[in-house]
């Protein structure tokens, strides 16, 4: 006889003894469970909710087989506890119920229940949704696992960013001094020429350096802002004068459009980083001999800063990929754009120290808009 059963039995495959909770005012239940799994599992037992709630809390428990009729507390209440609990939301849930009505079963789902198993239990039907389940257990206690390896890493990789950004900001320094007192000595155009070049490398790496560490504190909302009234159109222009050479270096004509005179509370500093990194963005992907164009407009109780190239478009289904952490937007043409890096993504976390909103939009004739809104008066999360 028992040959026979263990033929019939289900095979699984539990790489070590994983706990069900059977939570039943009827001991018979009880009984009938534990001879069903009791060979798979270590099973316990609760003859009402407020034991079973205890066993819960004091664990380890990775199934929990609830009765809906119990005395008291009902199987509902019970199963809303333990989704409520950020420890225990993800602990799997089957009702065990006698009621067939579907208006019993969408009680328990909305109390959170994972499954149902209608009384009397099949035992086959029950090891098949009870090892199911348990096999859901452990891929999310690995994928939990995961992330915080993942989480730590990264916390790893920004102290390492840091520490080379620390250790290069001193050398470059000391290559713009030296490059600085070389050109008070030039007299050769040709020699002059090599050294603003120099210069503007020196510039960019500096700015790249400068971007890695304001990113990482605007994440961590450790950057505070400077907020102080700003003329919007010298934010503008120490922008623009910053890329000119970028831009003239690649045949791109910078045009700044004429805007209102606007006094807005901003981190200026800040602000102008991002506008740069707009244009630098928008003249990269401009064809030589093209334009850009820079300007600003009042909406209503916001300032939106706009920077518009007539490059590739972007397609929509991408566009929310550009403001991303190191973000990419995947070509679909030879002539669309590819791009990984922090610039955007600067741009976006700027934004959103000020309370305010990033966009990407088609430039009416080809090409694409780039949106900056801000409110007009001091609040957001800086």
């Amino acid at each position: 006889m028992a040959s026979s059963v263990l033929v019939d039995q289900p095979q699984f495959e539990t790489p070590a003894r994983r706990t069900v909770l059977v939570i039943d005012d009827d001991p018979r239940n009880r009984s009938l469970v534990r001879a069903y799994l009791g060979h798979l599992y270590d099973v316990r037992e609760a003859a009402d909710a407020a034991s079973g709630l205890h066993a819960v809390e004091e664990g380890p428990v990775d199934l929990v087989l609830l009765d809906v009729m119990m005395p008291g507390t009902s199987g509902y209440e019970v199963c809303r506890w333990i989704k409520a609990r950020p420890s225990t939301e993800l602990l799997p849930v089957i009702l065990l119920t006698a009621l067939g009505e579907q208006d019993d079963r969408t009680t328990g789902l909305e109390a959170g229940a994972d499954d149902f198993l209608t009384k009397p239990v099949e035992r086959r039907e029950l090891l098949l949704r009870v090892a199911a389940f348990l096999r859901l257990r452990e891929q999310q206690a690995l994928i939990l696992r995961q992330m915080e390896e993942l989480v730590e890493l990264s916390a790893l990789k920004d102290d390492l960013v840091s520490l080379i950004v620390h250790d290069l900001r001193n050398p470059l320094s000391s290559v713009f001094g030296i490059l600085h007192l070389v050109g008070h000595e030039l007299t050769d155009p040709s020699l002059r020429a090599d050294l603003d070049l120099a210069l503007q490398s020196a510039m960019r790496l500096r700015d790249t350096l400068d971007d890695l560490l304001q990113v990482r504190l605007l994440e961590e909302r450790r950057l505070p802002l400077e907020r102080q009234l700003a003329a919007v159109r010298d934010v503008v222009g120490d922008a623009v004068r910053s890329v000119e050479g970028a831009a003239r270096d690649r045949g791109v004509d910078l045009k700044v459009a004429s805007g209102p005179d606007l006094l807005v509370p901003m981190d200026r500093r800040l602000v102008r980083r991002a506008l740069e990194n707009l244009m630098v963005n928008a003249v990269k992907y401009s064809p030589s001999g093209g334009h850009v164009d820079v300007g600003w407009r009042r909406l209503d109780r916001d300032l939106e800063l706009s920077v518009s190239d007539r490059g590739a478009g972007i397609p929509p289904m991408v566009r929310e990929q550009l403001f991303q952490k190191f973000g990419a937007v995947a070509a679909h043409k030879a002539n669309q754009r590819r791009g990984y890096g922090l610039g955007l993504y600067q741009v976006r976390l700027v934004a959103d120290a000020h309370g305010g909103s990033v966009l990407a939009g088609d430039r009416a004739g080809g090409g694409t808009t780039f949106s900056v809104v801000l409110p007009l008066a001091q609040g957001g999360a800086g």
